[in-house]
């Protein structure tokens, strides 16, 4: 009995990365594990910045769909104490780990020639747990090797319930501008 639910179990491990490695081997998805995303915040008393070099994102150029997912903790910051007080006080990052992006370019067609080009993207973004549409612009360039992307795009930080107490209120702005860099490669060159 014992032997059948190992071999079950096995079985079962066995098909579903059998499944996952057909995914990654579609054609059409291009994917990275390194995209770039910053944000700035500029206020009176003191910019704020931070950056990731590890969120992962996957372009899927036959239906335009995109997707993106950073740790929150895995912000940088210049200063340490602003890192802290980003994680623990605003973005709660021990029960709110992730930012996520769900979306899809207006027109895919263009994802399969080579050439740069301004999309549309329309989507989801989750942060500290509350989910907003976002309409944003962003800079394809297909070569042979993959897909370079660039985008620029303000985040209201009420929108996404972050409070920001009324004793630091001055040293930090209500809108930040987040910038996101990526550049895929084929799904089949991924190890």
């Amino acid at each position: 009995m014992i032997g059948s639910c190992k071999r079950r179990g096995l079985i079962t491990l066995i098909c579903c990365f059998s499944i996952v490695q057909a995914i990654a081997q579609a054609p059409g998805i291009f994917l990275t594990r390194k995209a770039h995303i910053s944000f700035y915040s500029s206020a009176p008393i003191e910019d704020i910045q931070a950056q990731s070099d590890q969120a992962v994102s996957a372009i899927n150029t036959s239906t335009g769909d995109v997707y993106f997912k950073v740790r929150i903790n895995s912000f940088q910051f210049p200063n340490g104490l602003m890192q802290e007080h980003f994680n623990d006080d605003y973005l709660e990052s021990e029960q709110y780990p992730y930012a996520e992006f769900k979306g899809k370019i207006s027109d895919p067609a263009g994802l399969k020639t080579r050439g740069r080009r301004t999309v549309t993207i329309q989507g989801n973004l989750t942060i500290h747990s509350v989910t907003r549409p976002y309409t944003v612009q962003g800079d394809l360039s297909v070569d042979s090797t993959g897909i370079a992307a660039h985008s620029i795009f303000n985040v209201s930080l009420k929108d996404h319930g972050i409070k920001i107490p009324t004793i630091v209120m001055h040293h930090i702005a209500e809108v930040v501008k987040v910038t996101v860099t990526a550049d895929y490669l084929p799904a089949t060159g991924h190890p």
